[in-house]
């Protein structure tokens, strides 16, 4: 531990293995602690076993997320907000062995994050539909960009013309050989241009540009997914602005994922041991249960040196 004098006074916060405090009037430096005191404890058991789905359904949607969180605090990327908002969210638990064989659920985490109107999604699972009213028009193969755009436009004052609409989908599939979830990632989009005579079920997939009670909707055809349309704009000083969307959730297995049971097979295959009572965790305990009879320990642990 050091204490700064000058300039380097004001500093707080972190850098690399600094970390920096003020104290009385300076500012004290020391290293940051790199170890775990516990590293199976169940807290760290909690983070770690559903850690690695919020990180593998980014891997999936990383190329089509780049600037999905509009604004982000200094020195954090869109994977930094991708997992600080979703490690509050559904837990997803996956065994060590179902993580070596690149498993992913399809869960309904937030995508984007930014200052335009939330598209609301009504219904729930496959047959959910926005609040995107479309009037009179119908879609049909024979319907044109063209014409979906003015729909669009004439109805919902939230948009306009240059504007896209973009469809994310996240399809659920189990390997038949060795039962590991994984996922399938596509997305697809339409900017908003009432002179564009593309057909549209050509530019975008059919089943996230249907129509329910004469708004845009799932078709309720993707079988087990999740999925989540986004509102984009260029503004006119060229700063990109979103809409906030999470996945709508479509996926019957995420529930074999979820429950306390999966928890524990989740755990139970990293090794997982009891709290230690004499080992300092930095939560201050009053008392505690007698012991019981001796064991053989903990099982030895998965012996590597996995971070979260």
């Amino acid at each position: 531990m050091a204490i700064l004098n000058g300039l380097l006074r004001k500093m707080s916060g972190s850098a690399g293995d600094l970390t920096f405090k003020a104290l009385n009037g300076q500012t004290v430096v020391s290293e940051k602690m790199t170890k775990m005191t516990n590293p199976r404890s169940s807290a760290q058991m909690r983070v770690r076993t559903r850690w690695r789905n919020v990180l593998a359904m980014y891997s999936g949607i990383r190329p089509l997320l780049r600037h999905g969180f509009e604004s982000k605090p200094v020195g954090l990327s869109d994977y930094n907000m991708f997992v600080k908002v979703n490690m509050q969210r559904t837990p997803v638990y996956l065994t060590k062995q179902q993580v070596a064989g690149g498993a992913c659920v399809a869960a309904p985490y937030q995508l984007t994050q930014g200052s335009l109107p939330a598209i609301v999604v009504s219904g729930t699972g496959a047959n959910a539909f926005t609040d995107i009213y479309l009037g009179g028009i119908t879609i049909s193969g024979t319907t044109t960009v063209g014409q979906f755009s003015k729909a669009v436009v004439d109805n919902n004052e939230d948009y306009r013309y240059g504007d896209q609409l973009s469809y994310f989908l996240v399809k659920q599939k189990v390997n038949a050989d060795t039962q590991i979830p994984y996922c399938q990632f596509r997305a697809c989009c339409v900017v908003l241009d009432e002179n564009n005579a593309d057909k549209l079920w050509d530019v975008v997939d059919r089943n996230g540009f249907s129509l329910r009670d004469s708004a845009l909707a799932h078709s309720g055809d993707d079988g087990d997914c999740v999925y989540a349309w986004v509102h984009s704009r260029q503004s006119y000083s060229g700063e990109l602005l979103v809409s906030s969307q999470s996945f709508v959730n479509a996926n019957s297995k995420l529930a074999d994922y979820t429950s306390e049971l999966a928890y524990n097979l989740a755990s139970s295959s990293y090794g997982i041991g009891e709290d230690a009572f004499l080992v300092p965790t930095g939560v201050t305990t009053t008392s505690a249960g007698g012991g019981g009879n001796a064991g053989g320990g903990d099982g030895g642990g998965d012996g590597g040196n996995d971070s979260l």
